[in-house]
Order: C-alpha cells, then structure tokens, then sequence
C-alpha cells in the first residue's frame, strides 16, 4: 500500500490543518470551560479580575461572598433592617444595579467597575436576606420574586447587547 504522501502531494498541508483545527477547538473548549468564573467573554473581560491568571468576574466576587454572608447572618437572627421592612430593603436595592447592568448592556453609558461594584454592593445584603429567607422556608417570595422580576430584566438586556455587540 502506497503512503498517503505519494497518493496525494499535499499531506503535509492536510496534517497542519487537521493539527490547527484540533488546536483551535482546545482553545474554544477551555474558554468554554472558564466561562462558570467569567460568563464574559473575552471583548468583555474588563469586567473580570484576574486572580492567580484566572479571569474571575468582578460582580460575582463582590456579590456571592458578601450575599452568603448576610444570608448566614439572616439565618442566625440578625439583620440591617426590621423584618417588616425586608420587601422594600430587598426589592429597592435591585434598582440600581438593574440600571448599571441594564444601560451598560445597552451601550447608554460606558462600563465602570466602581460603578458596578458599588450597586453590587447595594445589591448584596438584600440578596444575602433573601437567600436567608429561602433557606428559612422554601420558596419565600422575599428571593423569588426579585429574582423572577430582575433577573429576567438582566436577561432580556444581555440578549439585545449581546445582538448588538455582535451588529457591530
């Protein structure tokens, strides 16, 4: 049986290529992989913070670890507000960081990390008091309802930036 090199003269040219495609489907494969630490990709990585040369995003680094914080403080009987006061100290908060989320998105203003981590932090401790409620009793509508009102907001926005950012 004759080797491929004298069948076809140019093996060599379809061994690079099938070399390079198997390189570039890695590289998409591992950018996929470090979206659960990103979920940004990669014309947006300034929205991220590189921790031991790992794109980690801001928001998630300021909003988990301070909301798990309060949703333990929650558990444990102590919280910022009055409990008769928890919709308006959850629901409020939601705002503004639906704004910057939304308009940045949007491409109305421009991406300021000081910006998203201060309504991060707004967001946080009500966040953090809904998760208390929730682990409190299941399907509280203190996590439930802003999370189905916001984060259906935050989706439909980063579907028509993400439409946009793509027009261009």
């Amino acid at each position: 049986m004759a080797h491929p090199e004298t069948v076809d003269g140019d093996f060599e040219t379809r061994f690079d290529a099938a070399v390079a495609e198997v390189l570039e489907r890695r590289a998409e494969e591992a950018g996929r992989r470090a979206m659960w630490r990103t979920h940004h990709h990669p014309d947006q990585y300034e929205r991220c913070a590189v921790i031991a040369g790992r794109r980690c995003c801001r928001r998630c680094l300021t909003l988990y670890p301070v909301a798990f914080l309060f949703a333990g403080l929650t558990l444990a009987g102590w919280s910022l507000w009055p409990e008769d006061l928890d919709l308006w100290f959850i629901w409020l908060p939601c705002i503004p960081a639906t704004v910057d989320f939304v308009t940045d998105q949007l491409r109305i203003v421009r991406y300021s990390a000081r910006r998203q981590f201060l309504t991060t932090l707004l967001l946080a401790p009500a966040l953090g008091r809904g998760i208390g409620h929730e682990l409190d009793d299941s399907f509280s509508w203190e996590l439930w309802g802003p999370v189905l009102v916001f984060c259906t907001i935050w989706f439909f926005a980063a579907i028509e930036g993400n439409r946009r950012r793509a027009a261009d």
